[in-house]
């Protein structure tokens, strides 16, 4: 086994001393560099754009100009910007000894994980904030960046690189983005947003990425046997936090010593608290717990003498098996399970060879977790849906992807993992039908098939489809935000004219004081003048001038509504009223009829007067679709509703909740927006539509009885399907490592 030692390197070499095996396997990992960039880099913009598009909160025209320009030049110059990027990232593979960056700057207190426009003192210039991010994406991967620096010293004849100089290196990636955006022109505060999300890209991105560049140098037997191998302490000596030698917290003063199988589980749960993979390894060695458990739950199919156990079957051989396997899918054979196709490729093998074959253990052990998987992912999807139909024409493409690639199980981005993912959406138990999308459908149709046309099954029909198909997932997307940012907007203006006509019928309510008008001028009040009043309140608020002259208006109003004083409203009253109501949308003549029967309504026949009340009664009156029930928190009573009204108030949107009214469809929407003053929800579907408009008070009572719960993320049916395979395997592997220890 070699170990990563701490060379590092000092001296630069020069590219001519690189060899041509190693130039080609250097070209290899760049293609899979460049792969992933192209896919990331796009969804990077695109982020930062939609942080752009927040106006500012402080109205200065100067500062939405500048916004608007760089939104302008990052909209535009983005693909010269990705060019920029990944030119330099490949200049850094071709000139390895070219990667010099600057020493990092070490604040001296820990800078925030978000960037804020307000610490211009402390990130006065952008390499000390790049200098920060690199330095984090170091710490958070440094035994993954330390083998591949091993791995690239080998290819170019030198010691191991340092991070700072590995051409994959934080830095150098830094170095990239400073260089490549200075193209966009961007002003400071929207730089700043770029450098952001290029980190959060990263934070997810990077550890998949450099651990597919270290297997991808490994199968090219590039140090295929390296490994970490930490620092051994003497017994009784202080071990830190026990990470790197494996230490369970579970079995801590237990005195029991950490098994092999042990240790397994115990990195199966890191991966779970973590975004890593469980390698394959992990994963087989949970598979034989799980079938050493088993065995002794059946003892007698266990059974049988040892010279039985020993006649074992000769094994088929791994290309065998998947020429066996391209057979199937030539013919169309059909099988309902992962287990009926190994029973008919066990049988094949048995008619040709002339007796029984067994599987390699490799081979035994991705059929078990296939199984397993795909087990757990039919009872996620919805019979007869969409998406159930396009997983059963991937079924035997999958098997043969899981055969020929481990990493098939080991990584979500495996382009087989991604298009299974994708497709599995429209399977999904929780999709309501107006989430379904024709031009969504057709998009995934596309991708099965051609996954499907390809006879060769190999890798490159995956990553194609999946590239392809994700590339119109994006275009897609973009599409729902939009119409999500339209639905919230619209939410907003609905919430403003809901806050303007509670305020005017507060004012009117102080104004009345108890006092009942005429049927004329009650109707007038509460059906006309609070629609003035919630349009002034919506221009100018209520401490402008016309706010003001319009309160003074509805007091000469009221005060002239009793018979024994009618005649008495002032002219620049009747005049206010006149304005008013044809600002509202009444014709001069109407409101000229009204103004004058508010005056003395003893002069307006009783003809004219009825038809004047049926025109106030029966006009549609402004934001009164905005106004909506059950807002106030106060109805509710129960601890667990206050509970969950507060958890929906501290939740941050956008987040999707799942209703169980029907535990048989669930349903799934996304908390678009929510407005802490009106009491108001916006939920939409998948493509940003409107789909229902709830009340706080309403989703807390939800909540509280078990009606629908709120989502830490909005996982895939293959994905979620996936985490219950490991979920199921962590409680067998557990229990046989308990009855091992206890000499079971």
């Amino acid at each position: 086994m070699a170990e990563a030692t701490s060379g590092t390197r000092e001296g630069g070499m020069h590219p001519a001393s690189v060899s041509p095996r190693a130039r080609r396997v250097l070209d290899r990992v760049l293609a899979d560099v460049r792969a992933e960039f192209e896919h990331r880099l796009p969804r990077m913009v695109e982020a930062t754009e939609l942080a752009l598009t927040e106006p500012l909160p402080v109205g200065n025209p100067a500062l939405e100009t500048i916004r608007i320009d760089s939104l302008r030049n990052l909209g535009s110059g983005s693909p010269l910007f990705i060019r920029r990027f990944l030119l330099h990232v490949e200049e850094s593979f071709k000139s390895p000894d070219s990667n010099t960056t600057p020493a990092l700057t070490v604040a001296a207190d820990p800078l925030p994980q978000t960037l804020s426009l307000v610490v211009d003192d402390e990130l006065d210039n952008d390499g000390t904030l790049l200098d920060n991010i690199a330095s984090r994406l170091s710490a958070r991967n440094s035994l993954a960046l330390q083998l591949l620096g091993q791995r690239f010293g080998v290819l170019t004849r030198a010691p191991a690189y340092e991070a700072e100089t590995l051409p994959l290196g934080p830095n150098v990636l830094c170095a990239g983005l400073a260089k490549a955006s200075d193209v966009l022109e961007l002003s400071r505060p929207a730089r700043l947003q770029l450098f952001q999300q290029f980190e959060r890209a990263l934070v997810d991105a990077y550890p998949a990425l450099l651990d597919a560049c270290n297997a991808s140098l490994a199968r090219l037997g590039i140090l295929p046997h390296l490994s970490f191998v930490p620092v051994r302490r003497a017994p009784g000596s202080y071990a830190g936090d026990g990470a790197d030698a494996g230490f369970d917290p579970d079995s801590a003063g237990t005195g029991s010593p950490q098994t092999p199988e042990a240790l397994a589980s115990v990195r199966i749960r890191a991966a779970q608290r973590a975004p890593i993979d469980a390698s394959f390894a992990t994963l087989q060695s949970l598979l034989q717990r799980r079938r050493a458990v088993l065995a002794k739950l059946r003892p007698a199919a266990a059974g049988g003498s040892g010279g039985e156990r020993a006649k074992t079957p000769p094994t088929l051989a791994h290309d065998e098996l998947l020429e066996a396997l391209q057979r199937l899918r030539a013919n169309n054979t059909r099988a309902e399970s992962v287990q009926e196709y190994r029973q008919i490729l066990l049988a094949q093998a048995r008619q040709q060879h002339g007796h029984g074959m067994a599987l390699s253990e490799t081979d035994e052990d991705s059929f078990d977790l296939l199984a397993l998987f795909l087990a757990q992912l039919q009872r996620a999807l919805r019979r007869s849906s969409p998406g159930h139909s396009l997983i059963d024409k991937l079924f035997l493409p999958m098997v043969l992807s899981a055969l020929r690639d481990s990493d098939f199980f080991t990584r979500h981005d495996h382009p087989a993992r991604e298009l299974i993912d994708a497709v599995s959406l429209a399977g999904a138990r929780w999709l309501g039908e107006d989430d379904l999308d024709p031009q969504w459908l057709g998009l995934l149709q596309r991708a099965v098939n051609s996954v499907q046309r390809d006879g060769n099954g190999g890798p490159e029909a995956f990553a194609e489809a999946n590239r392809t198909l994700q590339s119109g997932l994006q275009t897609l997307m973009r599409k729902a935000e939009m119409a999500e940012r339209r639905q919230v907007e619209a939410a907003r203006g609905r919430e403003r004219l809901a806050i303007a006509r509670m305020r005017a019928g507060e004012e009117i309510t102080r104004l009345l004081d108890g006092q009942t008008l005429p049927q004329f001028h009650d109707v007038f009040v509460h059906h006309v003048w609070v629609d003035v009043l919630s349009l002034a309140y919506l221009r100018s608020g209520d401490d402008s001038d016309a706010w003001r002259q319009l309160v003074e208006t509805t007091q000469h109003i009221v005060a002239a509504a009793p018979e024994d004083v009618v005649g008495t409203l002032p002219e620049a009253s009747l005049e206010r009223i006149h304005d008013a109501l044809e600002q509202v949308g009444y014709h001069r003549e109407d409101a000229a009829a009204i103004a004058s029967a508010l005056n003395d309504v003893r002069t307006v026949p009783a003809a004219e007067r009825h038809q004047l009340l049926d025109k106030l009664g029966a006009r549609a009156r402004l934001g009164e679709d905005a106004l909506c029930s059950g807002t106030d928190p106060r109805e509710l009573q129960h601890p667990d509703e206050l509970e969950a009204y507060e958890q929906l108030r501290n939740t941050p949107v956008p987040t999707w909740i799942e209703f169980n009214v029907d535990p048989e469809h669930p349903l799934r929407r996304r908390l678009a927006w929510k407005g802490e003053a009106s009491g108001l929800a916006l939920l939409v579907n998948r493509r940003g539509l409107r789909a229902e408009e709830e009340t706080l008070v309403g989703l807390a009572r939800k909540l509280a009885a078990g009606n629908a719960q709120l989502l830490g993320a909005d996982a895939t049916p293959a994905r979620s399907a996936w985490e219950a395979t490991l979920d199921s395997l962590m409680p067998l592997a557990s229990g046989a490592g308990k009855n091992d220890d206890d000499g079971h």
